[in-house]
């Protein structure tokens, strides 16, 4: 259960029931696909959010790498995923997931207006989803629910949130409530009702339900994950190695079970609870060189890119990497071959 002192007791048990209720909610009802604007869009707030995530651009594509993996750990999204066959390999992961960087992107690149590439990239989400929601219903593996949708926009903005000095995400106050309002135009954007969306009128709510689905289905998700958890996982970070080659799979492991509270996750002394047992601490069961990893992933982002010149430096690295990607992508040319190596919105 989620700790007293962190949220109201009576709101969590609320939502974690109407989350849990959302299994058996459908995103799309019929056959027709029809996106809209809230009311009360607010086009600012949206340029805000857009200018934050450009100034974090390398933490924010972390985070958001750390989340992708993790809604991999609930079995419902698992299985649906499993079934598309569109990850079972490292080139379908690769293939996959540059679809899924290059959409968000281009939410983050364009206005969410009707006409736009952010608004063309929503419908072509919209409609894959629609088409593996029916294709998983046919086949008696589950479906894509309310519950789902809400777990994997966590997946894409929650540890931006959680855990923000973590990852070394440098902004204000308004710039996080701006964040979560552009995700929660988002969520209405791909389905997401309004009960079950993560991203509320007020920050504090918001965070309250972050909360919330971390505490009751990440953290114990993670803990003992599915077994098809891990070689799926490692799919997709050996995919995206060809867009960043100094992957380390047991670092981005360590670290998204860290910030999700996994039981013995713990690094820093600040994290280690009272009269802990520090032979129980996971990070001695890795090699020397993977605690080095470990050790100067956490000294970069939650120390290092508190500094300007640090951050302009690795953002700087994540966009050639973008553009050799998108162009010249030559390390896939040599994993996955020249036809499997270009990937865009439309293949």
């Amino acid at each position: 259960m989620v700790p007293d002192s962190v949220i109201n007791v009576e709101r969590a048990k609320n939502f974690t029931n109407i989350l849990k209720n959302g299994d058996i909610q459908p995103v799309d009802v019929g056959d027709i696909i029809e996106l809209r604007l809230p009311s009360l869009y607010d086009r600012e707030k949206i340029k805000n959010a857009q200018r934050f995530f450009r100034c974090n651009f390398y933490a924010m594509m972390f985070a958001m790498y750390l989340g992708v993996l993790s809604v991999l750990s609930i079995p419902s999204i698992l299985n649906v995923l499993i079934h598309t066959n569109k990850s079972s390999s490292n080139v379908n992961a690769y293939k996959r997931y540059m679809r899924t960087i290059y959409h968000t992107l281009s939410w983050f690149r364009h206005d969410l207006t009707p006409g736009t590439k952010a608004w063309k990239s929503l419908e072509a989400v919209r409609k894959f989803h629609f088409s593996a929601d029916r294709s998983a219903k046919h086949s008696n593996v589950g479906s894509i629910s309310q519950k789902d949708m809400a777990i994997t926009q966590f997946g894409f903005m929650g540890f931006v949130v959680l855990s923000q000095k973590q990852l070394g995400i440098q902004g204000s106050a308004k710039d996080l409530e701006d964040f979560c309002y552009f995700w929660k135009v988002l969520g209405t954007l791909v389905g997401i009702r309004d009960e079950y969306n993560l991203c509320c009128e007020t920050f504090e709510e918001t965070r309250e339900r972050l909360e919330i689905v971390q505490h009751e289905f990440f953290t114990p998700n993670l803990t003992n994950p599915p077994n098809e958890f891990e070689i799926m996982t490692k799919y997709i970070v050996n995919g995206l190695r060809c867009f960043d080659p100094f992957d380390s799979y047991n670092e981005i492991i360590f670290m998204l079970k860290r910030l999700s509270g996994v039981p013995n996750y713990f690094y820093l002394n600040s994290e280690i609870p009272e009269n802990y047992e520090r032979e129980n601490l996971e990070i001695y069961k890795y090699s020397y060189w993977d605690r080095f990893v470990i050790w100067l992933g956490i000294m970069t982002r939650q120390f290092l890119l508190r500094f300007f010149i640090i951050r302009w430096f690795f953002n700087g690295i994540v966009h050639i990497s973008e553009f050799l990607i998108r162009y010249f992508p030559i390390i896939a040319f040599f994993k996955f071959g020249y036809k499997n190596s270009y990937v865009d919105l439309k293949t």
